[in-house]
């Protein structure tokens, strides 16, 4: 069974140049710039997936601009004058199982230890041993430091990614893109974290309570509580107790129509805002409670495994065709106002299939206008 782990530890390292051209078989590269270059790192001569392209450790700490001294071994391939070369600082790839899937604990595998394998888009394993119940997490390794390890990734499944994961809208739109080698996944994340929020902030607008969630807050003699929950954008409804069995509905008032000497009852209270989170409540009494339905913004999609909101889940699509939407404006294949004109119906679009929310009834009708007069007589 073959576990794959992406080579990506070009995207976030520090990048310099060879300056001469180096035959195959030497140990000292002269670059155009070391730092950011730590002692005993390892380095990545060429792109990624080329073929010459080969990782090497550095013997000891790097000397000044035009030369790196000596490497463990040497090198494989001759690399030309201007070749890149990225600090990576790791140069194996530990691959670890767990047998009872991601409910447990992965160790590392017996032979998993592995060269770093940059001129392939993947490091690959193959877990000879391995089952479809099996589980796998990667972390990377420096052979010279102790310790020298990175933080392990998210697990890898025999089922793969899931079709409304980070990772697999990453790969639709890299596999829409004639070219996507101009692209990094960082990218690409923060332009779907971005849609995110957009489309969010536009189910919110709907009024149909997408988006929900709900907190208790205490508040004090004063009647400041504040909300602490990192998702918090608006409040919704907000419920008052004062013993913890009758809940009241609050009111929402103004700042300025509070004053020191008005009266408030405990069966009707109000409330307002201090800032973002800090919610004042009248009346104080002894200190209570407040039961609060709020629109949550949700938080940023940030590993492979991460899915879509669930209401969010069946417009991949549009996630997708934003995400071109960006990259085409970056490779300067559209303009600005064209952007933006699309995003708008990508976002329109969602929209107007999101309402509304229940379609199991009629809803309900709420009489805003006192019904008075004849006509209104039996």
């Amino acid at each position: 069974m073959l576990i794959p782990n992406r080579n990506l530890l070009h995207q976030s390292s520090p990048k310099t140049y060879l300056m001469n051209t180096e035959a195959a078989g030497t140990t000292v590269f002269r670059l155009r710039n070391t730092s950011g270059l730590g002692s005993s790192f390892a380095i990545q001569i060429g792109e990624t997936g080329e073929e010459q392209t080969e990782v090497l450790l550095i013997s000891g700490a790097p000397p000044a601009v035009g030369t790196l001294g000596t490497t463990t071994v040497a090198s494989t391939f001759e690399h030309p004058a201007d070749t890149p070369v990225y600090a990576i600082k790791y140069n194996q790839v530990v691959f670890e199982r767990s047998t009872t899937g991601t409910a447990g604990t992965a160790t590392p595998m017996t032979d998993g230890t592995i060269t770093y394998q940059a001129n392939a888009l993947q490091t690959t394993f193959d877990d000879a041993t391995g089952s479809v119940t099996y589980a796998y997490r990667t972390y990377f390794r420096n052979a010279l430091l102790t310790p020298a390890i990175s933080l392990e990734s998210d697990w890898i499944t025999t089922a793969g990614f899931s079709f409304y994961s980070l990772a697999k809208l990453r790969e639709r739109t890299k596999g829409k893109l004639w070219n996507a080698d101009f692209l990094t996944d960082d990218v690409i994340d923060d332009w779907t974290n971005e849609f995110k929020d957009k489309l969010t902030n536009s189910a919110i607008q709907t009024n149909e309570d997408y988006s929900m969630g709900t907190v208790d807050v205490g508040f004090g003699t004063a009647g400041l509580g504040t909300i602490t929950t990192t998702d918090f954008k608006q409040a919704r409804r907000v419920w008052v107790t004062y013993d913890s069995t009758n809940f009241y509905q609050s009111t929402k008032m103004d700042a300025n129509d509070d004053f020191p000497d008005r009266n408030y009852l405990s069966t009707h209270p109000y409330h307002y805002w201090f800032g973002n989170t800090i919610l004042q409540v009248n009346p104080p009494e002894s200190g209570g409670t407040a039961r609060i339905m709020f629109y949550r913004m949700g938080t940023p999609m940030q590993n492979d495994t991460d899915e879509l909101p669930l209401f969010m889940q069946g417009y991949t699509d549009s996630f997708v065709e934003y995400n071109l939407l960006q990259a085409q404006y970056k490779d300067g294949k559209v303009s600005m106002s064209e952007k933006k004109l699309a995003e708008q119906v990508l976002v329109k679009d969602f929209v107007d299939q999101l309402a509304p929310r229940d379609k199991t009834s009629t809803e309900m009708i709420d009489i805003t206008d006192a019904i008075s007069g004849e006509d209104n007589l039996p």
